[in-house]
């Protein structure tokens, strides 16, 4: 169950990060259009090619976790016993949760005492980028949640591994 409910999240998360992608290269496209060849400035452009890149990255971060495909430095873990393998992944896991906290709590932070500002070209709020964090973190924290259970059940042998 938990295998599955990564797989929807992940799935879900990169199709929303995809559809970000695709408005920052239609943004940018229109940027060009019309700085290089109707030849008028339309600040909007930039400013929401912006936000869509960085809700784009943020999705695309929840999507990473999910698939359990981000960054690691296996030089020393791969040269240990399996139990410390484990036990190693396991406390990496939960330093990257108490890290998630203190982002989500910062993010929220930050969501309101932007969200009555506006943002400069068009009519939304700053609040916006913000959101993306909290969004990210928050179901980044649940992710998490499952992934150190099952790390968990792996090491107390409950998993079949």
């Amino acid at each position: 169950m938990i295998k599955k409910l990564s797989k929807i999240i992940s799935f879900s998360f990169e199709t929303v990060s995809v559809a970000f992608l695709v408005c920052v290269l239609v943004t940018v496209v229109l940027q060009v259009f019309f700085r290089y060849v109707a030849r008028i400035v339309v600040p909007w452009t930039e400013e929401a090619a912006r936000y869509f890149c960085i809700w784009m990255v943020f999705m695309g971060v929840v999507a990473a976790v999910a698939q359990e495909a981000h960054i690691r430095i296996t030089f020393l873990v791969e040269r240990v016993p399996k139990l410390a393998m484990h036990l190693f992944s396991l406390l990496s896991y939960c330093v990257v949760f108490l890290f998630n906290i203190i982002i989500l709590l910062g993010s929220i932070q930050l969501v309101k005492l932007n969200w009555g500002q506006e943002a400069v070209t068009f009519p939304i709020s700053v609040g916006v980028l913000y959101l993306a964090i909290t969004v990210s973190s928050a179901t980044i924290l649940i992710l998490l949640i499952f992934i150190i259970v099952q790390r968990l059940r792996t090491i107390f042998g409950r998993d079949g591994k």
